[in-house]
């Protein structure tokens, strides 16, 4: 197997299949399952397409979370799902006996690396909260080969500031673009609700999260997102 089987034409009759496996979001795997599920006569090259197709797709959602700029983004979901992505597309290949694609390796360590840098600026310009644990970082360094040896400073900021889940970061991204002058909240249906106002008491922007989980009742951990967001919104209260 080499990096060429990346390269292998795409029957035209599979295009479909392959942009729906390239393009499933969240778990690549289980995209190709379906499909090859549902083409049961595929031959061996046709299923290496498919197979090749499910790699790009765990490169596009990892590269994804490795990119700053996604960071508070609807689409982010955090450096610890690119690593649990990682470790899962790893696991893949070893499966398939298949080498990542040519100059990939290099390629996820310069995005960490632009993640890091990314973290840092926005830390050096006021930003109250890390995007990511360093426990976090240090396991996506183990996964693309970085050192991190020239990023310990910033690896320290972070781990000295509270850090925000994927939900939290959306919530908060929208919320401080607003630029307001004050903040309000109230809660109900099992919901809090965040508002960001102008000096005349105009919502310029607002937030929905969850307090209630699957249970129907306050979940813990959402009360505590809630309350972490608030608090981080750097504005006076209305």
């Amino acid at each position: 197997m080499t990096n060429d089987q990346y390269l292998h034409p795409v029957p035209p009759w599979l295009d479909d299949e392959v942009i729906m496996v390239e393009n499933g979001g969240e778990m690549p795997e289980v995209v190709l399952a379906e499909s090859l599920h549902h083409l049961e006569s595929l031959a061996p090259a046709e299923k290496d397409v498919l197979r090749a197709a499910a790699v790009r797709g765990y490169l596009k959602i990892i590269r994804r979370d490795l990119d700053p700029n996604n960071v508070g983004l609807p689409s982010f979901r955090g450096l610890q799902r690119a690593v649990d992505n990682l470790a899962r597309m790893s696991s893949f290949l070893t499966r398939l006996g298949w080498p990542l694609p040519a100059g990939e390796p290099e390629g996820l360590a310069d995005r960490l690396a632009a993640y890091l840098a990314g973290e840092k600026r926005a830390l050096e310009q006021g930003r109250p909260y890390a995007s990511a644990t360093g426990k976090q970082v240090e396991r996506a360094a183990r996964s693309v080969g970085l050192d991190l040896t020239l990023y310990q400073d910033v690896l320290e900021r972070m781990d000295a500031l509270p850090v925000p889940d994927f939900w939290a970061l959306r919530a908060l991204r929208r919320l401080e673009a607003a630029k307001g002058g004050a903040k309000r909240r109230n809660e109900a249906g099992g919901k809090a609700f965040l508002e960001v106002l102008d000096l005349q008491g105009q919502v310029l922007e607002a937030a929905e999260l969850p307090l209630s989980g699957a249970a129907e009742c306050e979940d813990p951990e959402c009360r505590q997102r809630v309350e972490l967001v608030w608090r981080l919104i750097s504005l006076p209260e209305a």
